[in-house]
This record gives structure tokens, C-alpha cells and sequence, in this order.
């Protein structure tokens, strides 16, 4: 220590018989501009450091080297030459009739004709939905009777709307309702939770969004954190991505083990002082598996961050599953101490009408931050708790119904037919020579890649759309899932022989697969380097789709 500070002295020494002279203002303007070209070198290193932490080396010199004009104008001309090809396809998907409507009509069409308008777009739509859907999710009703019901209730109740909650008390008490009969099955309404409270909202993303803002003003209250981050799994529900964009905070992704699941010990690795929230998926959209939520919900609990559970998929049915013979999962919910956030998708398999979620906290006091009090308004004194402000009482009233009609039973039901045809359909392609079942949990979703080198699965998914299936495409690794459904689940043994067959007919096809096909574009899109260019085509994409309707 004395050699150090004898280094220090002599060290000074030189210093002053260096400025020895110097007028006094110059050494205070030199050190006021060290100081500042010292503290913008720190912070330009440290967004540097940032962007290749959060965003990788790849796509950080993909951005830079796209500032050459060679490569820009390169990289320009084909992206123009891939949505020109694109555009020219959806051209010829564009049905002649009906005419699209540009403008409003100046005097109104009667009923009969309007009814007679619809019916007519409405026999363009995939049919035979009810018990004989070919799609994987999106239609999950199979009963006409509880659909009925439904329909009924909705229209009895259209007018309502519990942002007058004075003047619809009705609704105001069924969406409370709703959110008591959800969290009951979830840990919540308990002896040891009795703090789990929540609301509805119009969906999923709106429900993840919901609570991962309100995560985040609660830790900006509670923890002054300013500059938040999350951590979430590659597999992660792309709503973790439009919640970031939104509330400006940082994605951390972490890795998966070798069964799809969260990594627990990358998570525990990853959590920093900004850490905000784990966000952990019961069961994950891709692959079906559940993440390690008691670890997770430890590592929170620990290190005194928040943790959101993704069950918008698994609410209404993985509480059912171990009544329905398959091994008894983890703890995913409420009873695991640390989780704070859950989300449960009540339009999926509650079995109500599209949009319905339910978003549930594990206090009042992190609710209230996903509240908006407006007290300085010239309207008044404003308080609303959700992002829209009128919400529709008829999709409050028939979720309602949908969790009477169906009750513990009607889900118990359920679940056992949806985990029997889930079980049936992996054992069935593990029968199926290069393909192979990813995740080990046996929930509502069954996902499958290929084993052989010469096999591609993108091209078996053309096969199988042009057999009237649609199927969800999945990258990292390349694979295809189908999520079942009581609208599908009879469908199973045909959804077999239909992928037997295009599994043979894709290995006996040319190397430009089939015909107007999607392979090459999800083949192009997986194997591009350059995240941003990928993203930038979904965006033009995504125009084109919403142009050519």
C-alpha cells in the first residue's frame, strides 16, 4: 500500500511541474473537456456493449454494413424483387367478387341485402369449423348447443358497457364473477392466496401487455428502476416483443434446455440489477411444454423481481390434467410462491367467444398499477382500469355463461379428450420415418421436425395446406405444430394419413417444392443472418396482406 502511494505522489509530482505556469482557467477547461470526451467515450462504449449483449455480434455488423451504399443498394434491390414476386401471388388470390367497398354508399342498403352480403363473403371462409376444423387452435368451440347459448347471451347484453358501471351493474358483477372462477382454478381465491385479484380484457397480447406494464410501473415505484429489462426464453409468446416496443423495455432472451423448457440456470445468470420481470410459459406456443415455473418463481422471489406466468394456452386445462391420467406437472401458478402475473385466455379453452382473456395479479396493490387516474381533466375526474375505456358488456356476459355452462366437469372432460388425441397424434409420428416429436409434456400441443436432411419440412406443410390443413410453422429448429382443439381433436387419424403421405410425396419432389408454395420463403427467412432484413420483409409483407384483402 505505501509503494502504491508513493507511486501516486511522485506521480503528481510530474503532473504539477507539467502545468507549472499554466494559467488557472485553462486547467479547469481542460479538465471540464477530459472529463466530457472521458464521460461520452464510457457511454458511447457502454450502448455499444448494450447492443451487442441485447442484440448479438451478427446483426450489430449486419447494421453497420449495410450503411455502405454497395451493399444497401444491394440488399435493396433484392428485398424490391421478393415483395414484387410476393405481390404478384396475392394478385391472384384476390377473389373478382365481391367488389371491395372503397367509400361509404349514399343511401343505406336495406337488411335483406346487407344479410344476403354477408352470407355471400361468409362462404369464402374455411368451413366445417364446428367438430371438423383442419386448423391447428383458432377454433376451439365444437358444441352448437354452448354455441348458442353464447350468441344468445351476447345479444342480450350488447348495450352494456361496465365503464358505467352505475348504469350496468350487471356486467360489472359477471366480469368479477369471471375473474373469481379463473383464479380459483389457478391458485387464487384460496385460504393462501386470497390477495389474487384481476379483470378482463379483450384477448391474450392484451392481457401480457396489461401486465407487463403494469410490472413495470410497480418496480419504477417500488424499485426506482428506470431503465427496465425482462428476461424471457427464445420461445417466448411474441407479445413479450410488442410489450417491449411499447413500454421501452429491454428484452434479455435466454436459451431453452433440450426439452423446449426455460432455461432456469441461464435465467438465474441473466438477472441484473434493471430486472423487472421473468416471464415464464405454462405451456410454451411453439412446442407445448411447460417452463420451470417453481424455479423460476423462486429465482424471483429471491431476487426480488416480479414473475408473469404466460397460461393464456394452458389456463383452462392444465388444472384438469392430472385428474385425466397423465402425470401430475409442476406447480405453475398462484401456488408457487413468487409468481405475480398470470394470464388466461377464457376465448381459448373456457370455450367463450373471441375476444376474451382474463389478465390475474397476486395483490390489489400491483393491479392498481395497471390503472389510469386522470385527476386534472377538464371532463372530470377520469379513472379507468384497462387500456380501452368502453369495453363490451356482451363479451363480458357470455364468458360468463361459457364458464356455467361448462363448469369443473366440462373442463375435466375436455382436457381428457384434448390429452388422449395429443397422446395419439405424437405416438402416430414417432410411426412416421424422418420425423420426429419435439418437447416431452403432453398438453394441447404436438410439434414435429425432421430428421432427415433431405426432408423439408416447410415443403411438407405445403403439401398438407394444399389437403386442407393449416398448420402452425415454427423456426429454431425448423418444425410444424398443431395445436389440439375440441373443434379438431376428431380429426386426429385423417391429420396421420394426410402427413404419412406428404411426408412421402416431399421426398419425391423437386427441389422447388410445390407450386406457389411458402417453403422457400420460410426457408429464406430462417436461414437469413440478418434479423433486421427478415423483419423488414414481414413488415412489407404485412402491407401487402392488409392491401390485397
Amino acid at each position: 500500500m505505501l509503494v502504491v502511494l508513493n507511486k501516486i505522489d511522485a506521480m503528481m509530482i510530474i503532473v504539477d511541474d507539467f502545468l507549472h505556469g499554466t494559467p488557472p482557467s485553462r486547467i479547469v477547461g481542460g479538465t471540464v473537456l477530459v472529463s466530457y470526451l472521458g464521460l461520452k467515450i464510457i457511454s458511447v462504449g457502454t450502448e455499444f456493449y448494450c447492443q451487442l449483449r441485447n442484440r448479438g455480434v451478427l446483426r450489430v455488423v449486419f447494421e453497420a454494413a449495410k450503411l455502405l451504399p454497395i451493399l444497401n443498394h444491394f440488399v435493396s434491390r433484392e428485398k424490391a424483387k421478393l415483395i414484387a414476386k410476393l405481390d404478384k401471388d396475392l394478385r391472384k388470390k384476390i377473389a373478382a367478387n365481391p367488389l371491395r367497398i372503397v367509400e361509404l354508399p349514399f343511401d343505406g342498403l336495406s337488411s335483406r341485402e346487407i344479410l344476403s352480403e354477408a352470407d355471400f363473403r361468409r362462404a369464402k371462409d374455411t368451413g366445417q369449423l364446428m367438430k371438423s376444423s383442419k386448423m391447428s387452435g383458432a377454433v376451439y368451440m365444437a358444441d352448437h348447443e354452448h354455441c348458442d347459448l353464447l350468441c344468445s347471451i351476447y345479444s342480450s347484453f350488447v348495450h352494456a358497457n361496465p365503464l358505467h358501471a352505475d348504469a350496468f351493474p350487471s356486467v360489472t358483477r359477471m366480469e368479477a364473477e369471471v375473474v373469481s372462477m379463473t383464479a380459483s382454478l389457478l391458485g387464487g381465491c384460496s385460504a393462501t392466496n386470497p390477495g389474487v385479484c384481476g379483470l378482463m380484457t379483450s384477448g391474450g397480447t392484451e392481457s401480457i401487455l396489461t401486465a407487463i406494464r403494469a410490472t413495470r410501473d410497480y418496480m419504477r415505484a417500488t424499485r426506482h428502476i428506470r431503465r427496465p429489462e425482462m428476461i424471457v426464453a427464445v420461445s417466448a409468446h411474441a407479445a413479450v416483443y410488442k410489450a417491449a416496443e411499447y413500454f421501452n423495455i429491454q428484452i434479455v432472451r435466454v436459451p431453452v434446455d433440450k426439452n423446449f423448457r426455460m432455461d432456469a440456470d441461464a435465467t438465474a445468470r441473466a438477472i441484473r440489477k434493471n430486472t423487472i420481470l421473468i416471464y415464464a410459459s405454462a405451456p410454451g406456443y411453439p412446442h407445448g411444454t411447460v417452463d420451470p415455473v417453481e424455479k423460476l418463481a423462486a429465482l424471483a422471489k429471491k431476487n426480488g423481481v416480479c414473475l408473469h406466468v404466460d397460461a393464456c394456452l394452458g389456463g383452462f386445462v392444465l388444472p384438469f390434467i392430472p385428474s385425466s391420467k397423465q402425470s401430475p406437472l409442476p406447480k405453475f401458478d398462484f401456488r408457487a410462491p413468487g409468481v405475480t402475473s398470470l394470464s388466461v385466455d377464457t376465448h381459448k379453452y373456457g370455450l367463450s367467444q373471441k375476444g376474451s382473456s382474463v389478465v390475474l395479479y397476486a395483490s390489489s396493490l400491483l393491479r392498481q398499477y395497471q390503472y389510469t387516474a386522470v385527476m386534472d381533466w377538464s371532463g372530470g375526474l377520469y379513472i379507468s382500469p384497462s387500456q380501452p375505456g368502453s369495453r363490451s358488456g356482451g363479451l363480458i356476459a357470455q364468458t360468463w355463461a361459457s364458464l356455467l355452462h361448462l363448469g369443473r366437469n366440462g373442463y375435466k372432460v375436455m382436457t381428457e379428450k384434448i390429452c388422449s388425441a395429443a397422446a395419439r397424434l405424437r405416438a402416430g409420428i414417432s410411426q412416421i420415418r424422418g420425423l420426429q416429436v419435439l418437447g416431452s409434456d403432453v398438453t394441447m400441443v404436438v410439434a414435429w421436425g425432421s430428421t432427415d436432411p433431405l426432408l423439408d419440412i416447410y415443403v411438407v406443410n405445403d403439401i398438407m395446406i394444399t389437403k386442407g390443413w393449416h398448420l402452425s410453422v415454427l423456426h429454431t429448429p425448423a418444425a410444424l405444430h398443431m395445436c389440439i382443439t375440441p373443434a379438431n381433436l376428431e380429426r386426429v387419424p385423417e391429420l396421420l394419413s394426410d402427413l404419412r403421405e406428404a411426408v412421402d410425396e416431399a421426398r419425391n419432389s423437386n427441389d422447388e417444392g410445390i407450386s406457389g408454395g411458402k417453403a422457400p420463403i420460410y426457408g429464406l427467412a430462417g436461414a437469413l443472418p440478418d434479423r433486421d432484413l427478415v423483419g423488414d420483409i414481414l413488415k412489407d409483407v404485412q402491407d401487402l396482406m392488409l392491401k390485397h384483402v
